[in-house]
């Protein structure tokens, strides 16, 4: 007797087939869609369809989807938004100025994308002003600083696992730093005094800057911006400590009552105080590192906070505090003299950016709604609903709002406290009167989806993603087969 263990019916005759005959062999699928993915995350894509729109928020729409955002420090017809001058007297721009009243006259912003391309964008007219093509992957974070002449210098992290220094007039690629081993994703620059000399011997000072790089590959490295290098003697890296990859680093300045001379101090910026680096890892904690050059010492690290119970997406921290997002479904404020967490901010999905804007913390996630909460009571004021995907960024300006959101689209929303307590104004607001929102992406377009799954799997070594970061990145991979949303 034939040995069979399955059957097929067809036009009510059964078909036995031979076990022989039977492809037990991995069904493998190459449609990015079935990546990783759950009901719930297919619920969820399924619902996002119904939530397309492009009023909302006054809605300037790019063509890829949009992993990080800055603003820029030139406005759009290249006035500067903030001091240039080299004078270690004056405040080192960290953020550029802006009218308060007219927050986006003038003002740009750079995207990073996931059609491998970086964007310099107009917010107050929602034109792209310039394109930076040249890396192979995702581009996953954006930087931006002045130099010690007062020019513009943008600074890009993707997936390609390099970092790359642009001229933002000329959109020249000034150096490519290579040095991690996968996706990179974090950046931030610092400004520092330091000694230069003139053509005829004598010496001055003038602010330069620095700049740290984190990883999924779990290090940071410090750059030195004057000659596109890691520093010596340890204090370029690799800074390890966290078990799994970086997702976000910060600087701050606290007080040090310590008579020291170190290299941290950098007195004239920081009157004083001293400098640490915060590394927010998806291995749950948050890392303080003493940033110290000199003497053969590199990143130390003083002190591990592990108040939340898994990835760590987001951190603004100050003197006082921090602020964290994560994928524990929480925002949460720790005190740092106390290192206690006195606030936690409870949401329904994963929370993947936040902002302090005075009296409010603003939060997004991969719920597409953006919430507004009283840093005094912890209680939510207002949820604001436009966005259709991931909100990936969070910026204030004064009273307004800027998100960006992985629905490739930024969107302004108003943090006057009349707007918070009345009706949504987003609800009834028009878009952008040359707003490009509907107007043809396609020369633009920069898909290279084939090039993406070949850098996620480049390496053979062991993931050191998370279950959940897995099931981003492949919706992330398929962000790009769609074309325009």
């Amino acid at each position: 007797m034939e040995n069979t263990n399955n059957a097929t019916k067809a036009g009510g005759i059964v078909h036995q087939i031979p076990v022989e005959q039977i492809d037990f062999s991995p069904n493998i699928s190459s449609d990015a869609e079935n990546f990783f993915q759950t009901d719930a995350d297919i619920a969820r894509m399924a619902a996002r369809q119904g939530m397309v729109n492009y009023d909302k928020g006054q809605a300037i729409k790019v063509s890829s989807k949009i992993l990080d955002m800055c603003l820029g420090l030139k406005g759009s017809k290249g006035s500067t938004l903030a001091s240039t001058s080299d004078s270690v007297d004056d405040t080192v721009p960290e953020k550029p100025i802006i009218n308060e009243d007219k927050a986006l006259v003038g003002a740009t912003a750079f995207l990073a994308e996931s059609g491998h391309v970086a964007r310099k964008i107009n917010l107050e007219t929602g034109k792209s002003i310039k394109l930076f093509y040249g890396h192979t992957g995702p581009v996953t974070r954006v930087a931006v600083y002045l130099n010690h002449l007062g020019q513009e210098r943008l600074i890009t992290g993707s997936w390609d696992k390099n970092i790359k220094v642009w001229d933002t007039e000329t959109k020249e690629c000034l150096a490519t730093l290579k040095g991690h081993t996968d996706f990179v994703k974090a950046l931030v620059v610092r400004a520092v005094v330091g000694e230069v000399s003139d053509a005829d011997g004598t010496s001055r000072r003038q602010v330069k800057h620095e700049l740290f790089s984190a990883s999924a590959d779990g290090t940071i490295l410090h750059w030195d911006l004057e000659t596109y290098q890691p520093f010596q003697g340890g204090a370029g890296g690799p800074w390890k400590g966290h078990v799994r990859g970086i997702n976000d680093l910060c600087l701050t300045v606290e007080e040090d009552n310590e008579e020291t001379n170190d290299a941290n101090k950098n007195s004239d910026i920081n009157n004083g105080g001293k400098e640490y680096l915060y590394s927010a890892g998806s291995d749950s904690t948050i890392r303080k590192w003493d940033i110290t050059r000199g003497q053969g010492r590199g990143g130390h690290c003083v002190h591990v906070f592990q108040h939340h119970a898994t990835t760590v997406y987001k951190i603004i921290v100050d003197a006082m505090e921090i602020w964290s997002a994560s994928a524990d479904k929480t925002a949460q404020r720790l005190d740092l003299e106390t290192k206690k967490v006195d606030t936690k901010l409870e949401h329904p999905d994963f929370v993947k950016s936040i902002a302090v804007a005075g009296p409010y913390v603003i939060t997004g996630g991969r719920q597409e709604t953006v919430r507004v909460w009283s840093v005094a009571t912890g209680k939510l004021i207002k949820e604001i609903k436009g966005h259709f995907d991931e909100v990936s960024s969070i910026i204030a300006i004064g009273t307004t709002l800027l998100t960006a959101s992985l629905d490739a689209t930024i969107r302004r929303w108003s943090l006057k406290e009349k707007d918070l307590i009345a009706p949504a104004p987003e609800d009834i607001a028009k878009p952008l009167s040359n707003n490009p929102a509907h107007t043809s992406m396609a020369k633009e377009s920069t898909s290279n989806s084939s090039t993406t799954q070949t850098s996620s799997k480049e390496d053979s070594k062991p993931s050191m993603m998370t279950e959940e970061e897995e099931r981003e990145l492949a919706e992330l991979m398929d962000s790009d087969d769609d074309g325009d949303i």
